[in-house]
């Protein structure tokens, strides 16, 4: 907020970016992730620093199945580091860097590290027995607020703006 107690952009909202480009850079950004946390996982099996256990499918080991668990597991960790750090040093990801947004704060900033953790923590809710209910209210808040945020960005006080249509205005 300024001094007047507006937003920065009280005058003139900000063109935010669409749910559909949101989930684009977020589909490209989760294959990264994916493939980061993979890596990881076998680079410490390969060092023996850990151990990939073999899983029983239908009375079968499956050390296949023990490396996807492993990766899933990591994928949280990476996930959250990669985002946060991304949108902390450049506002923006690879994800979103393709599909023209960036993270901002409601003053129009780039995010600072607690912010873009905050926002990105909450994400993490994705990936729990309860995911339906919880990506339904992040697409639900994205519709109810006035800049299209989802839980993440109103608890952090962040916004994602489509840079397209700013260039363009």
């Amino acid at each position: 907020m300024n001094a007047a107690g507006g937003y920065a952009w009280q005058r003139r909202a900000p063109a935010t970016a669409s749910a559909t480009r949101r989930a684009i850079a977020f589909a490209l950004d989760s294959l990264v992730v994916f493939l980061l946390a993979w890596t990881l996982a076998f680079l410490l099996d390969t060092f023996q620093l850990l151990r990939i256990p073999d899983i029983d499918i239908l009375g079968q080991k499956n050390p296949a199945a023990g490396l996807l668990w492993i990766v899933s597991i990591f994928e949280g960790g990476v996930g959250l580091l990669y985002f946060t750090l991304f949108e902390a040093a450049w506002a923006r990801t690879p994800g979103k860097i393709v599909a023209g947004m960036r993270v901002a704060t409601l003053e129009g900033a780039k995010p600072t590290l607690f912010e873009s953790f905050l926002r990105n923590l909450l994400r993490l809710l994705w990936v729990t027995p309860f995911f339906v209910v919880f990506i339904a209210l992040d697409l639900w808040s994205l519709r109810a607020s006035e800049l299209d945020q989802r839980m993440g960005d109103l608890a952090a006080g962040t916004v994602v703006i489509d840079e397209r249509a700013t260039a363009t205005s």
